[in-house]
């Protein structure tokens, strides 16, 4: 967004000038807060903490999987703290990775089931249609310190999944078709866990051989569509909601410190919201906790300012207003004598 605001004033010698104020501001977040969420990594040592938790039954939008779905996030995560090893090319071999996000079932599924973790800081990928099922591993390293965008996709009709890291195709393979969701209303033995879609953790806390994520989350979206198909520019600024979004977290919350309470569903779909919770908790550090870690830097604004005098003649003088900071503005006016 650009402002511009001018005032004329009147000088002592009967001089006429302006001068010109400029704002530039990147989109700012929902709740206007720049905010990211850390997990802590504790899985089974501290059970159903340091994860967000988001209820699918009843029936809420960010249940996807009966449809084409883009599941698109943020992450950052430390050399070495996410050494959890996938079984690529296998059925929920996704599991024992250091899970980023778990929408799985307690055993076999009527539906089908997916999740996302880390494979020796690389993504991987894995879907089940409640009889078989596959797992894609990606090639990139998003465990350097850096925050990286990640998406993956899937194709309900073909069964194709793809994984993009910073907007490159990292992995695709064709995996099962049919609807993956969790069925409305599904009895289970397991309701703490299994009706949720789970950030950070596996959902179960079955044992230290599924381990949880260990680093930063930001920006989460979910979509009823396949938004990728091909490279792209990665993005650069706070999601914004569409036709296509069911679900968008941009744990705004706050402050920064423990997350203790909800997290907020800024879709605006129909159905909605698809509201989560935090789970804080576990031994120090506990999580999730907000941070002011993250992908975009804040808004900033720019002055206007370093008025030059490049030319002049009897009545007019051309005049520069540069502006300061890295990738400022430069304006230039036509200003006379009156």
């Amino acid at each position: 967004m650009f402002t511009f605001r001018l005032t004329w004033r009147r000088g002592a010698l009967g001089v006429m000038a302006f001068c010109v104020v400029l704002f530039f501001a990147q989109v700012s977040h929902a709740q206007g807060t720049n905010l990211s969420l850390r997990f802590y990594g504790h899985g089974s040592s501290a059970p159903d903490l340091d994860r967000v938790k988001i209820a699918i039954d009843p029936a809420v939008p960010a249940d996807v999987g009966a449809t084409d779905f883009t599941c698109e996030f943020w992450l950052k995560a430390a050399t070495g703290e996410n050494s959890g090893s996938v079984t690529c090319n296998q059925d929920d071999g996704w599991i024992t990775g250091n899970v980023v996000f778990d929408r799985d079932v307690f055993g076999n599924g009527d539906y089908g089931d997916f999740g996302v973790a880390l494979n020796s800081g690389k993504i991987a990928f894995g879907v089940n249609n409640g009889m078989t099922g596959t797992t894609v591993c990606g090639a990139t390293n998003v465990a350097n310190g850096a925050w990286h965008h990640i998406a993956v996709t899937r194709n309900a009709t073909t069964g194709e999944i793809r994984m993009f890291v910073d907007g490159q195709l990292d992995a695709q393979v064709a995996s099962v078709t049919g609807n993956i969701s969790y069925r409305d209303g599904r009895l289970t033995s397991y309701p703490n866990s299994d009706p949720f879609l789970v950030l950070g953790a596996e959902k179960h806390d079955v044992g230290a051989a599924y381990p949880a994520f260990k680093g930063w989350l930001d920006e989460v979206r979910l979509s009823n569509s396949i938004r990728y198909t091909a490279n792209f520019t990665r993005p650069v600024s706070a999601f914004t909601p569409d036709g296509n979004t069911v679900a968008l977290y941009h744990f705004n919350e706050g402050p920064a410190g423990a997350c203790t309470g909800a997290i907020l569903d800024a879709s605006n779909a129909s159905g909605g919201p698809s509201n989560g919770a935090c789970q804080y908790g576990g031994a120090a550090p506990a999580g999730p906790v907000y941070t002011t870690d993250v992908p975009f830097g804040p808004p900033t604004a720019v002055q206007v300012s370093n008025l030059r005098v490049r030319g002049e003649s009897t009545d007019w003088m051309w005049l520069i207003l540069g502006g300061l900071g890295t990738g400022a503005l430069a304006l230039g006016v036509w200003w006379r004598r009156r």
